[in-house]
């Protein structure tokens, strides 16, 4: 892992000579000096704002980096070159709630190129954390959750046929899947504790039925959909908290997680928020890659 170049920059950059960057786009930032320089430059190219930037810059790779060491042992059968790590100073993504992204697109398994994102909400709280407007920032698993999505990535891009079909029936299959996608990267939260918001397997399921009646009655009475339809589709946050409580369930069907520890003593140790040993966490998210797209799909659709 201490190999692994980690390349995190302001995206655009400030500094960039060939860009056309504009104040508004970065002074909104904590800490920045909102004046021009002595050589009468704008003040984006200010000192202060300059080690801003790379202050931010710095920020961003330590913790990837971090997460990456902590996620060290389900890596060692990947070849790393370069990680890109731009970070949206202008919320070009442009959601609400999005924090961090991985990008399956543009990545490079075999290369060993990776990119992922820091998102314009994310940067703000890094900048206000830096200008201590903040005490510290929030704790939970967002790089571990993106690095989940690095070793699923081909069960992503084989999904991606699906989402961004226009028939509603291949689109309701990804909306299944989603809980599978973001099931699996969020169950390290799970099991840190870091989401209260549904304490059973069977709170989940019951979650899950609500929405999938809904969604199905919306999709499969149209002939076609379009992107408008399908963002709203999958945009539902309940992937992130019911997803992992699925995938747990499911994990109760593979021999070698139930031979480390019960699924009903698990499931009782996250409702009560007890502590569980990384090394436990890691074993177990090892056997959650078996769960497929294909044979998740096949076992939510009999809890259907």
């Amino acid at each position: 892992m201490e190999n692994v170049i980690i390349d995190a920059y302001l995206a655009p950059h400030p500094l960039d000579e060939d860009g056309c960057f504009e104040e508004d786009w970065i002074s909104w930032l904590p800490g920045y000096v909102n004046e021009e320089g002595e050589d009468g430059l704008p003040s984006f190219y200010h000192d202060s704002n300059i080690e801003l930037y790379r202050k931010i810059e710095a920020l961003s790779t330590d913790l990837f980096k971090t997460a990456m060491d902590r996620m060290s042992p389900l890596l060692h059968d990947y070849h790393f070159k370069k990680i890109y790590l731009p970070i949206d100073c202008i919320n070009y993504r442009c959601s609400s709630k999005s924090l961090a992204g991985y990008n399956y697109k543009l990545s490079n398994p075999a290369k060993g190129k990776y990119y992922f994102s820091v998102d314009f909400n994310l940067l703000a709280q890094y900048a206000a954390y830096l200008n201590q407007n903040i005490e510290k920032l929030p704790n939970i698993g967002i790089w571990e959750h993106e690095i989940v999505h690095l070793i699923d990535h081909w069960e992503i891009v084989k999904a991606s046929s699906l989402a961004f079909s226009n028939l509603p029936v291949n689109n309701l299959q990804y909306y299944l899947l989603k809980y599978r996608e973001e099931g699996i990267a969020n169950f390290f939260d799970l099991m840190d504790g870091k989401l209260p918001e549904i304490k059973s397997r069977k709170q989940a399921y019951e979650l899950f039925h609500t929405n999938y009646e809904m969604m199905s009655q919306k999709l499969l009475k149209l002939d076609k959909t379009n992107d408008q339809i399908r963002r709203e589709v999958y945009s539902n946050y309940d992937f992130y908290t019911a997803g992992p409580w699925i995938i747990l369930d499911m994990l109760g069907e593979i021999p070698m997680v139930t031979d480390i520890i019960e699924i009903e003593t698990l499931e009782n140790k996250i409702s009560n928020n007890e502590i569980i040993d990384d090394q436990l966490k890691l074993e177990i998210m090892k056997n959650a890659f078996y769960i497929d797209n294909e044979w998740f799909n096949s076992k939510l659709s009999q809890k259907i």
